[in-house]
């Protein structure tokens, strides 16, 4: 993988059984959730779904601990208010489906 997200320090932590956890609490198709430079998984990630946790990774670093969660959570919110999904029309996820998409077609 190309690109200053691949330069980030992260951690990669798989964990099968949080497959279920996920699954009930995040979304049924979740793959992983970072939270500080920490990628949580309850699999091995494909090249593109690294891309789009590792903007997570750059993001949780930009905006500090606390203001990370408060601005994705607010910007959920934004959506939500809006008729919009509170996960795909987050601005924090439409960036990070970006270089996900990128990564797609930088393997094709």
């Amino acid at each position: 993988m190309s690109g200053i997200g691949s330069q980030l320090p992260h951690r990669l932590i798989v964990l099968p059984f949080l497959r279920g956890i996920g699954q009930r609490f995040i979304m049924p198709e979740w793959a992983a959730i970072t939270i500080g430079r920490w990628i949580f998984s309850w699999r091995q990630l494909t090249a593109p779904e690294l891309a789009h946790e590792l903007v997570h990774v750059r993001q949780w670093r930009e905006n500090g601990f606390l203001q990370f969660i408060v601005r994705y959570l607010r910007e959920s919110q934004r959506a939500a208010k809006a008729g919009l999904d509170r996960y795909r029309d987050n601005k924090f996820e439409i960036e990070a489906r970006k270089a996900e998409v990128a990564a797609e077609d930088d393997h094709a």
